[in-house]
């Protein structure tokens, strides 16, 4: 497995609606993630994810196995934020001893999951299908001071050196371990590639630096960006989508 398989930057490059507007895509985005925070969880935050999925693997080409990898890590940070809301001690309700769960708990709880995961897809949205580079240079346009935008940029690339050469380095422990290792050898063999993870990601990080310093950077890390039509269709469809949602649940409401 490389990073070009599981990253979401590489998916916003091979993307259709890459060659969309930021600001078009960042208004589709914006409406749904408004929308999933506003609207209740029936059947607001339902239809904003059913859309945001249609939207993903549908039109933007999305592989599901990649979105459904990137889901992992905010979906468990939800579930476990709304425990605390779900569960307390002592009181009425079903549980084992003085833990336990009551069904306004429940429901508040799953209320904050399904916002959570709504809001989550629709920023999705424009997450695989915006690379980072377009996004830096929309920000530009608008007149968002250089620096910020140099230090987001190269922390995010600082990230993607972190994650290929971590990944370099798992395919070469599982290339010498094989499948038969035994779980302790496999953890004796990941606490020792740790120490080469981090001096690799420092060394390619000052490559990178000396790559800046060898550019003559001095202000700013500006990048070409293509000219794109404005797509009426494409901004009448979405507010159509976002409007759909609001007048569904005005009606089941």
């Amino acid at each position: 497995m490389t990073s070009h398989d599981t990253t979401i930057d590489d998916a916003a490059w091979a993307s259709p609606w890459r060659r969309r507007r930021v600001g078009e895509k960042v208004l589709l985005s914006v409406s749904l993630v408004l929308t999933a925070l506003l609207t209740p969880p029936w059947p607001g935050c339902v239809l904003v994810a059913c859309l945001s999925v249609f939207l993903i693997l549908g039109p933007a080409r999305i592989r599901a196995s990649l979105l459904a990898t990137v889901m992992i890590a905010p979906v468990t940070f939800l579930i476990i934020g709304a425990l605390p809301v779900a569960i307390h001690l002592g009181g009425d309700g079903w549980g084992i001893g003085p833990v336990r769960i009551n069904a306004d708990g429940a429901t508040t709880a799953l209320g904050l999951i399904a916002h959570g995961i709504a809001g989550t897809l629709a920023l999705m949205v424009l997450a695989t299908t915006t690379p980072m580079v377009d996004v830096i240079t929309w920000l530009r346009a608008l007149r968002v001071p250089d620096p910020l935008l140099d230090i987001a940029s190269l922390t995010y690339r600082l990230l993607f050196v972190l994650l290929s050469t971590t990944l370099a380095v798992r395919q070469a422990q599982v290339a010498r371990l094989g499948d038969a290792a035994s779980w302790r050898r496999r953890w004796h063999a990941l606490a020792s590639t740790i120490g080469s993870i981090i001096l690799r990601s420092w060394q390619r990080a000052t490559n990178l630096q000396r790559g800046l310093e060898g550019r003559g950077y001095e202000e700013s890390l500006r990048t070409l960006s293509p000219r794109r039509a404005r797509s009426w269709p494409f901004i009448g469809v979405s507010l159509a989508s976002v409007a759909g949602v609001w007048a569904t649940c005005w009606v089941l409401a």
